[in-house]
């Protein structure tokens, strides 16, 4: 029998992957929303796969809370199209503000409503370093990530007599399958910025959110930077 029940965005590699890796053997049910599976192979896990962009995720969500008591909600689900503001379109605009904020609405409207019912809930959303420092070629994205700081101190006023405990963390830069493809001269050159000389491991992150998960009793609508120094 599992202990809690947590609905992760993105799920099927990087962070989300890795967390889903390590809640799963703390015996989570882990209901994994993203556009391809992830490829664990365990009776506690479920994959769900929507673009949640589209309105459709409303109704699913519905769905998925009739059936479940949403222990948890972990939104790692972020994209970026980078391109200078000046030269960017519609498409490269709305492709990253629907899915890395606006989703939000259509995701947490109806687990905040039964959480609330409950009693009872815990919410993480990862925006970024980003988010805080901005970065050349990224209105679109660190616009979106930054807009998770106003929504995540709303939500945790709201809600906080409910106790539900909503807190955002900003990872740095993580050695991921995206980094890895980075240049070498780059990433050294990212390396050398950080003033712990490294990069930050997707443990570092799971662990941060096992914490929040099982351990936290005080902190909500707190931003929390996990970047090496960075920023």
């Amino acid at each position: 029998m599992f202990s809690k029940t947590t609905l992760i965005t993105g799920g099927s590699k990087g962070i989300g992957k890795k967390i889903i890796i390590d809640l799963l053997k703390e015996n989570h049910k882990i209901i994994n929303l993203s556009r391809t599976n992830c490829n664990i192979i365990n009776n506690n896990l479920i994959n769900k796969n929507i673009d949640i962009k589209n309105k459709d995720t409303f109704n699913i969500m519905q769905d998925i809370i009739k059936e479940n008591k949403i222990n948890n909600f972990i939104h790692c689900a972020g994209i970026t199209d980078d391109v200078f503001f000046h030269k960017m379109n519609e498409k490269n605009w709305n492709n990253v503000i629907d899915i890395n904020y606006k989703s939000l609405f259509y995701l947490l409207n109806p687990i905040v409503n039964q959480m609330r019912e409950n009693n009872n809930g815990n919410i993480i959303l990862i925006s970024s370093v980003n988010a805080k420092s901005g970065s050349i070629g990224q209105t679109n994205y660190s616009g979106s990530k930054s807009a998770l700081f106003g929504f995540t101190k709303s939500l945790a006023l709201e809600n906080a007599q409910k106790n539900i405990f909503v807190n955002c963390i900003c990872p740095g830069y993580i050695e991921t399958d995206m980094t890895k493809k980075i240049n070498l001269d780059i990433l050294n050159n990212i390396k050398n910025k950080i003033p712990l000389k490294k990069l930050g491991k997707e443990e570092d992150v799971s662990n941060l959110i096992k914490y929040l998960l099982n351990n936290n009793n005080y902190m909500t609508g707190s931003i929390i930077d996990i970047n090496g120094g960075l920023y």
